[in-house]
C-alpha cells in the first residue's frame, strides 16, 4: 500500500519525516550557551575588568551597540518650483550647488516621482469612474 495520494499529497495522518526533524549541532550549541549563559557572560565581564581588550570589545558592544548614521534635516528653498517636475529640478539643483547631498536629493526626487505615479492613477481611476457613470447613467 503506497503512503501517498495519487496527487503526491501524504495521506491524511501518515509523516514524510517519521523520524522527525534531525537534530542540529547548532541546537545543542544553543542549549549549552543558554544553560550557561549567566556564568559566560560573568566571565566575559571579569576578563573585561582585568584588561582583555577583547572581551572589553564584546561586553561594550552588548551595551552600547554601534550607533548608526543620521541624516542632517535639509533645507531648500521650493520658491517658483511650479509642479512635480519644478520642484525636482529645484532638489537637482540644489544638489548641484551644495546646498543638500547629492543622494539626499536622489532620495527625494525618487520619492516624487512615487508621487507623480501615484497621482496618475487616482486621476484615471476617477476619470474611468466618470465615464463608466455616463455610460451607465
Amino acid at each position: 500500500m503506497t503512503e501517498r495520494l495519487r496527487d503526491g499529497k501524504w495521506r491524511p495522518g501518515v509523516s514524510g519525516n517519521p523520524a522527525g526533524r534531525p537534530k542540529s549541532a547548532t541546537t545543542e550549541l544553543r542549549r549549552q550557551l543558554s544553560e550557561h549563559g549567566p556564568a559566560l557572560a560573568a566571565k566575559a565581564v571579569e576578563l573585561a575588568l582585568a584588561g582583555d581588550s577583547t572581551a572589553l570589545r564584546i561586553c561594550l558592544d552588548r551595551i552600547s551597540p554601534t550607533l548608526k548614521a543620521q541624516p542632517a534635516p535639509i533645507s531648500v528653498s521650493l520658491e517658483g518650483a511650479e509642479g512635480l517636475a519644478g520642484v525636482s529640478r529645484r532638489l537637482v539643483d540644489a544638489a548641484a550647488s551644495g546646498e543638500i547631498p547629492a543622494d539626499v536629493a536622489s532620495q527625494l526626487v525618487g520619492a516624487l516621482g512615487q508621487v507623480a505615479r501615484i497621482t496618475e492613477i487616482d486621476e484615471l481611476e476617477r476619470r474611468l469612474a466618470k465615464l463608466e457613470e455616463a455610460a451607465n447613467g
